[in-house]
């Protein structure tokens, strides 16, 4: 009977000491973001990362999401990227400027003729080569790239169809020097101003229009404030799946492979929800009494011929001049294979 008791007791000490090694092994992803929890493209995106991940690893990996910007805005989940502190964020690379400059050059105007081009672009050598530069730099790794939505104009005075009917209006813009130079090359008073304040500067009149995604200009009720839009589509908001480089490098090989498996999976989703999402936007913008006006292809180009040269000569002295051809060569090439010009 002794000996049988003390059997059972080394059997649960020895079970003891596997579930203890497990605890130690496994591994807990805080994945953080500024869209709030709900049925959009973000959270989906979080949302299928989550449970690949988990899936995958049968748990060995946990995520979890931090919506609303819980853990910091964009700049703030980022630097706790770079600290270890936080695991993955899905930010803008706006918000990576202050970490890599280089991530500027992403902010051409009318660089992407589509969504559908964008989405090949980011799968380019360029973009890869971005993406380890930046890792080396800052200890901050991109997984993937996603679509954060085109940016297009809204205004109180007229349609804008041609790049002269920017001449004279006062637009409020992000604080970036690539923005205001942009705004400025059409004749335009750039008012540079946080997006929280875009509604009492509309109404008091200190600015007559601005620019954001549709998905923005509805969520944030920016459309109650404007008559007109356009859908220019001048910038594409890029977001990146980040993740901290020194926890990357402490998991397996295979649990690698499945974080970065998720992370694609999560950009694809995000970027073909966007897509589909644009309709349903317009609509509702619509349907609030805007005017909005849906840019073609030849007249983005009239819009590029002004503002391109402007913003591709503030890069250049920003991020270098190789860079910024690389990128337009690429661009280029894609758009080729893409529509087959």
């Amino acid at each position: 009977m002794k000996r049988m008791l003390k059997g059972a007791i080394s059997a649960l000490a020895f079970a003891a000491t596997l579930a203890a090694g497990s605890a130690v092994a496994a591994e807990k992803i805080k994945f953080g973001m500024n869209a709030p929890q709900g049925d959009n493209p973000e959270w989906n995106a979080l949302v299928a990362f989550k449970n690949h991940v988990e899936y995958k690893t049968e748990g060995e990996i946990t995520v979890d999401l931090f919506p609303s910007a819980q853990l910091g805005a964009e700049r703030a989940c980022a630097e706790q990227v770079q600290q270890g502190t936080v695991e993955v964020c899905l930010v803008d690379t706006g918000a990576l400027a202050g970490f890599y400059k280089n991530i500027q050059v992403l902010s051409i105007p009318y660089l992407f003729k589509s969504s559908a081009h964008a989405w090949s672009v980011f799968d380019s050598p360029f973009f890869g080569d971005l993406a380890e530069n930046m890792r080396k730099d800052t200890g901050i790794r991109v997984m993937s790239w996603g679509e954060n939505g085109f940016r297009d104009f809204t205004n109180n005075v007229r349609p804008i169809r041609t790049p002269e009917d920017l001449k004279g209006l006062k637009m409020r813009v992000m604080e970036s020097p690539v923005f205001i130079r942009f705004v400025e090359s059409f004749g335009a008073a750039a008012t540079p101003m946080p997006g929280s304040e875009i509604i009492m500067a509309a109404k008091q009149g200190v600015i007559d229009g601005q620019e954001n995604p549709a998905q923005v200009n509805y969520d944030y009720n920016l459309m109650d404030v404007q008559k007109y839009m356009s859908t220019d589509e001048h910038i594409l908001g890029v977001h990146a799946y980040i993740i901290s480089d020194a926890f990357f490098e402490g998991l397996t090989d295979d649990q690698k492979a499945i974080v970065l498996e998720a992370a694609t999976l999560a950009a694809r989703i995000e970027n073909t929800q966007k897509l589909a999402g644009a309709k349903k936007y317009i609509d509702l913008i619509r349907e609030k009494g805007v005017e909005v006006h849906m840019t073609t292809m030849a007249e983005k180009e009239g819009f590029a011929a002004v503002s391109q040269e402007p913003v591709l000569e503030y890069l250049r002295e920003q991020v270098g001049a190789e860079l910024v051809q690389g990128l337009l060569d690429t661009a280029k090439e894609h758009e080729a294979s893409l529509y087959g010009l």
